[in-house]
């Protein structure tokens, strides 16, 4: 049995994965940034990250919303001409795009690269405790700010950004990141929304759900058919 479990899902949720990483082959799996014109193009971005691990780590499953999708309408695979040998993988309904892989004679020296960002937010925190990706630890603390409100908030908005992608361009090359947070309470102090932007420029200036739980619990059993969502 693995020692630790990666998690990924489309936007929808109709796609997910895990990736059962053993501890004594961590080295085997890679961060890779691919900045190729191909992916470019795929992308539609100026680099795609990806996490590459061996395909005997991976399963996946999907679920259906309607009794009219199926496996094939949920998980759809592209075939370049350009490059009859790689197989993308992506959500036929959300677009999310998930995976990568060639095919080669050698099913052992199979490798997939998984789309960075379809992981869980808390498996990318794994993957700096599995010295993957630069720690955050250096991250500088979140401005807190209080507001007087007449009761309870029933909804908070509370945005995550990639702290781990945040430290790796800081005062590199590519340029630094510029962060304001704010926030806004309804008169009747029913609602509280908190914000975050955050800028990217070139110059040198200063500075889940208990369903998807279910879902993926579900996968870990080994599913790989198509399943209705209740």
């Amino acid at each position: 049995m693995a020692d630790s479990q990666l998690h990924g899902a489309c936007s929808c949720g109709r796609n997910i994965y895990v990736v059962d990483v053993p501890r004594a082959s961590t080295q085997r799996a890679q961060v890779l940034f691919d900045n190729s014109s191909q992916t470019r193009r795929q992308f539609a971005s100026p680099f795609t990250a990806w996490l590459r691990v061996p395909f005997s780590w991976y399963r996946s499953t999907t679920f259906a919303f309607f009794p009219d999708e199926t496996h094939r309408s949920i998980r759809r695979t592209f075939v370049s001409p350009f490059e009859s040998n790689t197989r993308r993988q992506f959500c036929g309904y959300c677009g999310t795009q998930l995976a990568q892989w060639e095919d080669v004679a050698n099913p052992a020296d199979e490798y997939i690269n998984l789309t960075l960002g379809s992981l869980l937010d808390e498996d990318l925190d794994l993957l700096e405790g599995m010295g993957l990706l630069p720690s955050s630890d250096n991250e500088e603390e979140v401005e807190q700010t209080t507001q007087t409100v007449r009761s309870p908030p029933s909804q908070v908005v509370a945005p995550r950004g990639a702290p781990w992608f945040e430290s790796m361009v800081r005062d590199s090359r590519l340029g630094k990141f510029k962060r304001s947070r704010g926030g806004h309470t309804s008169r009747d102090g029913s609602v509280k929304v908190a914000w975050e932007v955050v800028e990217w420029t070139g110059e040198d200036d200063n500075e889940s759900s208990n369903g998807g739980k279910r879902k993926f619990n579900e996968a870990e059993e080994g599913a790989s058919d198509v399943h209705m969502r209740g």
